[in-house]
């Protein structure tokens, strides 16, 4: 997408900032106003600016670092999705432990991105979630992968029957997506346009009765879905 028609699709949204480094916080407003053309970048630069305001401005996505100054990101998360569960938050941080990503995800954050990321991915990213998909930074998305098959181990592949109502490209598409990969890498790893994977997933999430991204993959990977590969 051109960067003209990129700001033409974001003029209308608002993005709030949770994150109390005012310098990153108001370099990246700046970023996401005039090259991205965002509508409105808010700053909160803790959790109670955040708590007490959020519910009014109601912001389109919220960015929130995970070490605030009264509070965690993903304690915060919780209490914002508590409060409005279709809020849609990414964690933007310097924290790149599996435990802390791994917690952040199941807290329910669309995504987990690193500071240390280009601004250019972290604007892919976030026009990711925006369209409804949920995102993992390219440099955690291995970590997190081996944290859940950690906890969940795969079942052998002959004995997984969940798996069954799917067709042999949804399986291709799932198994991707077990990898952590976004739907573009998906796409063109597979040949195939975005919209068409979208397509699969919807189908796929359909017919496993599974309501979002993150409990797909664990499904899929105690499933057995990479082990079909080796």
């Amino acid at each position: 997408m051109g960067e003209k028609n990129l700001s033409e699709t974001n003029s209308n949204l608002k993005i709030a900032i949770i994150d109390d480094h005012l310098l990153f916080a108001e370099g990246l407003k700046n970023l996401l106003e005039a090259k991205a053309g965002f509508l409105q970048c808010l700053i909160f630069n803790n959790a109670y600016q955040a708590l007490q305001r959020l519910p009014q401005e109601n912001p389109h996505l919220s960015l929130v670092d995970i070490n605030l100054p009264d509070m965690s990101g993903i304690e915060l998360t919780k209490k914002l999705l508590s409060k409005n569960p279709s809020m849609k938050i990414v964690i933007l941080t310097m924290d790149d432990s599996k435990e802390t990503i791994l917690n952040a995800i199941t807290a329910g954050a669309y995504g987990y991105l690193l500071k240390s990321s280009s601004f250019s991915n972290i604007l892919k990213d976030i026009q990711a979630v925006l369209q409804g998909d949920i995102i993992i930074s390219a440099e955690v998305a291995p970590k997190i992968m081996e944290e859940i098959k950690k906890f969940y181990r795969p079942k052998q592949k002959e004995s997984s029957s969940l798996l069954k109502p799917l067709s042999a490209r949804e399986k291709e598409v799932l198994r991707e997506i077990a990898k952590g990969k976004n739907n573009k890498a998906i796409a063109e790893e597979l040949f195939i346009s975005e919209k068409t994977v979208k397509n699969h997933l919807t189908n796929i999430l359909t017919k496993l009765n599974i309501e979002d991204r993150m409990k797909l993959i664990v499904t899929a990977i105690k499933e057995g879905i990479l082990e079909e590969e080796k």
